[in-house]
């Protein structure tokens, strides 16, 4: 962004600048060359030399009368400037030292006659000035200069050029600056997005904004950015000392009151009574799926929250598919389920045990609503950049209004209220999914539901 800020701007100084000096010069020449036409115009209507004289003797021109042999005729001038170099096409320029003013009598008369031409040449005096000319050839072959005093005109013009060039000077530092602004704004924001970026990644909210330097609003922004990760930080460090104090503090109960329940259940005078035994068992059965949801609960605030990727590693997540579906075999083979397979190895980094236990709840989820005799298709493979796994089930789907929301906590639709669970199997998929910088979708196939997951 910045280099194609000093490009765009350069481009223009450059066109300013272009613009500006043939502006100038071009304004220069034309209004040289009017004045000069504007002599021609007069003279080359006459070739009476006293006439032409009377019309240029000012102090601001020079003009000589030169015959077809090149011998002077009349003139302020005793020969053609020897070195002269060229304003516009047909107009000259050269330096002489102006010529003294004429103190002729016959001057100021109206009926001047030829002055005599073998008269002593009219003495120069006074500084070198810059002078602009033509040439006219009169009809007799009879040749004219007349040249115009521009030493005023031309020190304009390089003031104006000096100023041009101090302007584009100053537009090229502006440029410049603007540059180096614009870069240490860049590299700045990019730090700064960089170190969000990888607190993000890897949840470590010990990192903090480098400052390298206290002046500028965004090292202002990047201190406030500091304090507010401090803050976050202790905020965290308090959820998980309260997440800790929860699983210490419910977690023993539940565990005690499950193992007395246990005891209850299997004691004689229970088992001997048949209402009494279905109902502690049920209490049994209960405080275990407390305990389970408990559980679930904290690891997805864990991976959620936490985000570390410490145990992540190389890993070949066909050969883990092929443990998940060992371990879900006899389930599979006690409902007469099929299940078609096309896993290839691919190597992706990971955590081994999350992934697993993902993997783990797609299978249960997908195994507990199939019907008994019907099929389950697996299927991973590399496409492009992308690992791409699918699974789907000839189950009875989920209603089309209820596909966006099965990742969310507790979610359950109606038609499966009456299986176990919590709820909670596809929102730790989910959070396990995203902390691997996997998607995951859902949408009703071919009959049940299919669900696929793009790694990138």
């Amino acid at each position: 962004m910045a280099v194609l800020f000093l490009l765009l701007c350069g481009t223009a100084v450059i066109i300013l600048g272009y613009f500006s000096y043939y502006f100038s010069r071009g304004h220069f020449v034309q209004r040289t060359e009017a004045i000069i036409d504007t002599d021609l115009h007069y003279v080359s209507q006459w070739q009476d030399p006293a006439r032409i004289a009377k019309a240029l003797n000012r102090p601001d021109r020079v003009y000589l009368l030169l015959s077809p042999d090149e011998k002077k005729i009349i003139g302020n001038l005793d020969e053609l400037p020897e070195t002269v170099s060229l304003l516009a096409e047909g107009t000259l320029t050269f330096s002489v030292t102006p010529p003294a003013e004429s103190k002729s009598p016959e001057s100021n008369s109206p009926d001047i006659k030829t002055p005599d031409i073998n008269t002593p040449d009219i003495n120069l005096s006074g500084t070198e000035k810059d002078y602009a000319a033509k040439i006219y050839t009169y009809p007799n072959k009879n040749r004219l200069l007349i040249g115009v005093d521009i030493t005023s005109v031309t020190n304009d013009y390089k003031l104006m050029q000096w100023l041009s060039f101090l302007s584009i000077g100053f537009m090229v530092l502006v440029i410049v600056t603007s540059y180096l602004i614009s870069r240490f704004v860049v590299s700045n924001t990019n730090r700064i997005a960089l170190t969000a970026k990888q607190i993000m990644e890897t949840g470590d909210l010990s990192q903090r904004i480098e400052l390298t330097s206290r002046w500028d609003d965004l090292s202002y922004m990047a201190g406030i950015i500091n304090d507010l990760l401090d803050r976050i930080q202790l905020l965290m460090r308090g959820i998980r000392q309260v997440s800790d104090n929860i699983a210490h503090d419910l977690r023993t109960p539940l565990t005690r009151l499950h193992h007395n329940l246990e005891d209850l259940r299997s004691q004689d005078h229970i088992t001997q009574n048949q209402q009494a035994y279905e109902t502690v068992d049920k209490l049994v059965n209960e405080t275990d799926q407390m305990q389970r949801t408990f559980n679930a609960l904290l690891r997805i605030s864990r991976i959620e929250a936490g985000k570390q990727h410490s145990a992540f590693e190389p890993m070949d997540l066909g050969e883990l598919l092929q443990d998940v579906i060992e371990l879900y075999e006899p389930l599979l083979e006690e409902k007469a389920i099929t299940l078609e397979q096309d896993v290839q190895n691919i190597t992706l980094r990971g955590d081994r045990n999350l992934l697993f236990q993902a993997f783990g709840n797609l299978m249960d989820n997908a195994a507990k609503f199939t019907p008994t005799k019907g099929w389950i298709r697996l299927s991973l493979r590399k496409q492009e950049a992308r690992i791409i796994f699918v699974i789907e089930d000839s189950g009875p789907g989920v209603p089309p209004t209820d596909l966006d929301k099965i990742f969310e906590r507790f979610y359950r639709t109606e038609s499966s209220r009456h299986t176990p669970g919590s709820g909670l199997g596809l929102s730790l998929v989910g959070a396990v999914i995203d902390l691997h910088k996997g998607q995951i979708s859902a949408e009703n196939g071919e009959k049940g539901l299919r669900l696929t997951i793009r790694f990138s």
